[in-house]
């Protein structure tokens, strides 16, 4: 019991049977409050088809990282999953308009809600990151719903993207912001969907706003989180701007930091000098001093951007590389350590580029892009695009 927001000092208090707590309850709930039975969209009718893409989850080869690379990443992504965000299955479906053309919102459960879509919202096409797994787990019946789509003339296009995973996220953004987009400039009217509503299907139009629409990302962030109840994995998104961004960069190393690497030497001792040198020191002249952390752990913390360089380690004098550490052999014969800052996107990555094995710690830099960095986003973003094939909408051959 609260004072009205009318700020008359009268009081007041709603009483809610559980009936309307179902899927139909609350449409009827919707409908009397005028707040949910927008007008329908009279779109031309279209050639209805179900579109499914390869699912990683049915290649048994696929190698799997949890989260942002550690371990910590993982149990971090699925305490912001935990949130303060509840998902309830029971009260169906539930959607918000962003713009004329697109909406977001949980998964479809019933025939009754691809009616919905199709009477109510004008809907015409369909862009799910919800996997098969999921579906079942839920009680939803695939073939039922793909059915239901055909007879209302929805396009169903399924790419599944692993639920609170962040590095699968990051990995499939720019081909699911690709598939949005071309089914944009194809005049749908389009529903994103995973299973909440909360993650993954507000993140890939996030990143639509941010990459194609030069929208800021805090403020592409701040409209949808306003629009629509959901917690998105903005690490995630940071990570694959910039693994856009290195997809037209071409490898160079000019430019603002994106990212933080803590470089670490396992091999010391108490008390022994270690230095940090690489292509990020002025071609190898300056030497970064190393902190001892305890035992035989050294670290050092650089800030760089996104791309591939060779260092080594000076200890005691002497230059060394680690052996348990990736190494590479440069055109003079010197074997090096090497990383790779970041990645590149792809229109669909394999899933043996979906684990990491480099120990080193990256961790992604948020902040401002600048006037050459919107411009290779926004193209990064439609060459994506353009490797989809606009009638399969799958990756060009």
């Amino acid at each position: 019991m609260n004072e009205s927001s009318t700020g008359d000092g009268k009081l007041g208090f709603a009483v809610f049977s559980p009936r309307l707590l179902s899927s139909q309850g609350w449409a009827l709930l919707s409908n009397e409050k005028g707040g949910l039975n927008q007008s329908s969209t009279n779109l031309a009718n279209r050639v209805s088809e179900i579109v499914g893409l390869y699912s990683d989850e049915d290649d048994d080869n696929a190698e799997w990282a949890h989260g942002s690379f550690p371990l910590e990443e993982y149990i971090k992504a699925l305490d912001r999953a935990k949130g303060e965000l509840y998902y309830n299955h029971s009260l169906g479906m539930q959607y918000s308009k962003i713009t004329e053309q697109i909406f977001v919102g949980s998964c479809i459960q019933t025939e009754k809600d691809v009616k919905m879509l199709s009477e109510t919202m004008g809907i015409t096409a369909v862009l799910n990151f919800q996997s098969e797994s999921e579906r079942i787990n839920w009680g939803i019946n695939s073939e039922i719903i793909n059915s239901s789509c055909r007879e209302n003339n929805i396009l169903m296009v399924n790419y599944p993207i692993r639920e609170v995973d962040s590095l699968d996220l990051r990995k499939k953004l720019p081909f699911c912001v690709g598939l949005l987009l071309r089914l944009i400039r194809k005049n749908y009217r389009i529903y994103v969907t995973c299973t909440t509503g909360y993650d993954r299907s507000p993140a890939c139009v996030i990143s639509y706003l941010h990459w194609v629409q030069d929208t800021p990302l805090h403020i592409a962030h701040k409209f949808i989180t306003g629009l629509h109840s959901c917690r998105p994995d903005r690490a995630a998104i940071v990570w694959a701007t910039w693994d856009l961004i290195a997809l037209v960069e071409n490898g160079r190393h000019d430019g603002s930091p994106t990212h933080s690497v803590c470089f670490i030497w396992n091999s010391g001792r108490e008390g022994e000098d270690v230095e940090l040198v690489g292509d990020f020191t002025s071609n190898w002249k300056d030497k970064i001093r190393c902190s001892h952390k305890g035992g035989s752990r050294y670290e050092a913390e650089v800030r760089l951007r996104h791309g591939k360089y060779y260092y080594k380690f000076i200890v005691g004098g002497q230059w060394r590389h680690s052996t348990s550490l990736p190494t590479e052999t440069d055109e003079h014969g010197n074997v090096n350590n090497v990383i790779r800052v970041g990645d590149i996107a792809r229109i669909r990555p394999a899933p043996s580029q979906l684990h990491i094995k480099d120990p080193s710690v990256v961790k992604v830099i948020e902040r401002a892009l600048t006037e050459d960095e919107r411009f290779l986003l926004a193209f990064a973003a439609r060459r994506m695009a353009f490797a989809i094939c606009p009638i399969r909408l799958s990756p060009k051959q």
